[in-house]
């Protein structure tokens, strides 16, 4: 019984001196990478137009940068304020994204890497009434992820 008692109590200490072994093999499971988060810009229009102004091409040149050295994924939304009608707004800020997204392949960002939507006068940045023009609203929103 004695040698019974102390084979326990051996094997005991063993596993207990194995549990602060500093070169035992860790069982936890390491935590998650977390996601990089998204950087983001605005890129804003005339009234009815399409064309990056100095400013604007600016901002796509910055945002290229960024996409090119972290190999991101790119996603530019056009918007449009609510003058004029919905059809052609929306039509409108599919070409507003189109033109961002022309900008950022002439900086050098893959034409695969970026995905573009019209988003017409959806996500309005200050709501307003209907025919309405607003600035700030009249936007390309650039994400790259």
């Amino acid at each position: 019984m004695l040698k019974t008692l102390s084979t326990i109590f051996g094997f005991m200490l063993l596993v207990s001196a194995c549990g602060d072994n500093p070169q035992s093999v860790s069982l936890k499971t390491p935590p998650a990478a977390t996601p990089p988060t998204p950087r983001t810009w605005m890129v804003f229009f005339d009234t009815n137009s399409v064309a990056l102004s100095p400013q604007a091409a600016n901002t796509v040149s910055a945002a290229a940068d960024i996409a090119k050295t972290t190999n991101g994924k790119v996603r530019v939304a056009g918007f449009t304020d609510t003058e004029g009608g919905v059809a052609y707004n929306q039509a409108l800020s599919v070409r507003r994204a189109n033109a961002v997204r022309d900008g950022l392949v002439r900086n050098g960002v893959p034409a695969q890497a970026v995905t573009i939507i019209g988003e017409g006068e959806m996500g309005l940045l200050v709501p307003t009434g209907d025919q309405v023009r607003y600035p700030s609203n009249r936007r390309a929103a650039i994400v790259v992820q």
